[in-house]
């Protein structure tokens, strides 16, 4: 009696393992492949918006500067400084004044200016003593900063300064300057909720007009400026 013959079962070549092998390689290195180009991503838009952040700052302090350089530009024309101090002093100019009491900033964000001179207020109140002679700040020029140079362009900053007077004059009236020093406070609010700020304090002075002998003029000396916030 024959017996029953008993089949094999297949075994794997050294081909096929070789397969499987290449093939789990190949997974492998596909996905170390995409975790390195997420990874990439990721540094090369951390990057990007660092960049971003950092023109828009920029962008801000120089605009801010623009606003205390044009303000001291049209306080020179002036013949006295007393009433500069006043409530009622604005910039004569309509290119920095755009007559908005809540503008929109270049990110679409509102601006309230009654809420921001308040703003301005406490912090400078936190810095100084209560007296009678403690600055008063008073909202001088608003605008955009394209308005102010003539340039098109929907993302400039928009500009905004506040004025006060010195408290050194020891007169007892924040409205009023007798010591022909006033401070000057200028801020830009740009993209990305950036928002840099300059203080400067400035001094009238009597200088020789040039070419013109005996004739007196009125020059201004930047006594302090510093970056703010």
């Amino acid at each position: 009696m024959r017996a029953p013959s008993v089949t094999a079962l297949p075994t794997l070549s050294a081909h096929n393992s070789d397969r499987g092998s290449v093939l789990l390689c190949a997974l492998m290195v596909i996905a170390l492949i995409g975790t390195l180009g997420a990874a990439l991503a990721l540094v090369v838009s951390t990057e990007s918006a660092v960049a971003g952040n950092y023109v828009a700052s920029q962008q801000g302090l120089y605009a801010a500067e623009a606003g205390v350089e044009r303000a001291i530009g049209e306080i020179r024309l002036l013949p006295t400084w007393g009433a500069l101090p006043a409530p009622s002093s604005t910039t004569p100019s309509a290119d920095f004044n755009d007559g908005q009491a809540m503008p929109r900033g270049p990110d679409g964000s509102t601006l309230n200016l009654a809420q921001l001179t308040i703003q301005r207020q406490a912090e400078s109140d936190a810095m100084r003593p209560a007296a009678p002679d403690r600055p008063v700040w008073r909202l001088y020029a608003h605008a955009p900063f394209g308005r102010m140079v003539a340039a098109s362009g929907t993302a400039a900053p928009y500009v905004v300064v506040w004025l006060a007077d010195d408290p050194d004059d020891l007169d007892g009236d924040p409205a009023v300057d007798t010591n022909d020093v006033v401070l000057v406070h200028a801020e830009a609010f740009g993209v990305r909720a950036g928002r840099r700020a300059i203080d400067v304090t400035i001094q009238r002075e009597e200088a020789m007009a040039a070419g013109f002998p005996g004739v007196m003029r009125s020059d201004v000396h930047v006594i302090a400026w510093h970056e703010g916030r």
